[in-house]
């Protein structure tokens, strides 16, 4: 993308008057390294605990040498703000966390932000997942490193599929089958637990169930963007829609479906009350490691279902976490080697350190990915062989135009649930309606320099390649 967001995806005026007063000269601090002295780093973290991964793997990073010492500070919700305030003052941390921030690239166009191509050589790049250096590149620079990749799989509980008399082995290949196995798990279940999970009142289920059964359709990109015509067209998710609608209004959902959070929807899962429903690669350590229950009930993964007699496509890449340097930052080659460490370790220091906790990788570096996941341990953990299967499909989306939109008119989180709920509905003059109202926030930022045609239209796009 071309320059962007620094006056719009911020608070418009807190934005104008933070960065305009920021520097990007290095902070005056001490010549460590003549002295002899360690180098004194601050890295700043999203978790809302002292103690978590991050934490635990810089830690780990400072008993592995002498020459560097990185002190964290986690800052939970507030951390956004944190890192603003410190961008306006001219005191960002030496490093910091992305994981969470509306845009790194506001922090960019600032100038707080500094490139890393000076320690990016070829060799280096190419122990990384091929989309890792595309989330933080901006005009042709490279100023964030992500460290974790996110994906989705579908969920099932085991036991409920035996006491349906379905194949406990064997999850839907197709969408159609799917259905089917939602119905007799309800009618097994007989008010007691229900086929599928739809947790309505989470905006990100319309991105995580009905966008990604359009991307491994190759019918849109997130949002129903279509990146071979540059528009958005909702229209292309109608049939999808309509499927959810139909388990909903059939009563193959769990009940209170409009109100259901994804937290309330993985709690039920664990109490075997819900068959299935779609959840991120990341819940397969939380429901072994981390949620009570999780490593008791009976579940597995299997990939996500499309519609029978579609070809599949590629499967959507997310990564939203990993680190950048402050241009401030007097050492920022140390800085590099910490957040080199970082993404590195950030699965295997938690597992030295607490040796229970079986934990797979899904690191941007494919070959740690292969040695963590290929151990006999983690092959034996709950959900792993769903979870891994096709992750050589995965791949990102360089741009995503919806995030960066100012709707006038109603967004698609507000209509979809809408769609599912009413039947009486006019479906078809919504999603034209939502189509108009996504167009004409696009056009707009195209003619702000937001975005460009480029950015829209992909020179050889193809959703079965990308």
């Amino acid at each position: 993308m071309k320059k962007r967001l620094a006056a719009l995806c911020l608070a418009a005026a807190m934005v104008t008057t933070m960065f305009g007063c920021a520097s990007d000269e290095p902070k005056e601090t001490p010549d460590d390294t003549a002295s002899g002295e360690k180098i004194e780093l601050t890295c700043w973290i999203r978790a809302s605990s002292a103690e978590n991964n991050q934490s635990i793997t810089i830690e780990e990073f400072n008993q592995s040498q002498d020459r560097i010492h990185v002190t964290t500070e986690s800052y939970g919700d507030n951390y956004e703000e944190m890192l603003k305030l410190a961008a306006n003052s001219g005191e960002l941390p030496d490093f910091f966390d992305v994981a969470g921030l509306t845009s790194l690239s506001q922090y960019v166009d600032a100038g707080v932000v500094a490139p890393m191509d000076e320690f990016l050589t070829d060799e280096y790049k190419a122990e990384y997942n091929p989309s890792a250096f595309v989330k933080y590149s901006f005009d042709g620079k490279i100023y964030g490193i992500p460290s974790l990749t996110r994906f989705i799989r579908l969920y099932y509980n085991r036991d409920l599929f035996d006491k349906a008399g379905l194949d406990p082995d064997k999850g839907p290949e197709t969408l159609e089958e799917m259905y089917e196995m939602a119905k007799k798990i309800t009618v097994a279940g007989k008010g007691e637990f229900y086929g599928f999970g739809f947790p309505m009142k989470s905006s990100s289920t319309w991105e995580r169930d009905v966008d990604l059964i359009s991307i491994l359709s190759g019918k849109t990109g997130p949002y129903a963007f279509d990146y071979t015509t540059g528009k958005f067209d909702f229209a292309k998710e109608k049939e999808i829609i309509e499927y959810f609608a139909k388990m909903y209004q059939e009563g193959l959902m769990m009940p209170g479906a409009e109100s259901l959070d994804i937290e309330v929807i993985r709690a039920n899962f664990i109490a075997n009350k819900v068959g299935m429903y779609f959840d991120g690669n990341w819940m397969i350590n939380g429901y072994n490691n981390e949620i009570e229950g999780g490593d008791v009930t009976n579940w597995d993964t299997a990939i996500i279902p499309i519609f029978e007699g579609e070809e599949r496509a590629k499967d959507y890449l997310m990564l939203d976490s990993g680190y950048s340097i402050a241009a401030n930052c007097e050492h920022k080659e140390e800085a590099f080697e910490a957040l080199d460490y970082t993404i590195r370790n950030i699965v295997t220091a938690p597992a030295r350190k607490n040796p229970e906790a079986i934990t797979p990788s899904f690191s941007v570096i494919d070959s740690i990915n292969e040695e963590v996941n290929g151990s006999e341990e983690v092959q034996g953990i709950k959900g792993i062989k769903g979870v891994a299967e096709g992750q050589s499909e995965l791949s990102l989306f360089e741009v995503t135009p919806h995030s960066v939109l100012t709707l006038e008119g109603e967004s698609r989180d507000d209509v979809y649930p809408l769609l599912i709920i009413n039947s009486d509905m006019d479906i078809d003059a919504e999603l034209e309606k939502l189509s108009a109202t996504y167009n004409s926030a696009l056009e707009n930022a195209v003619e702000e320099g937001i975005l460009s045609e480029e950015d829209l239209k992909p020179a050889g796009f193809d959703y079965y390649t990308r």
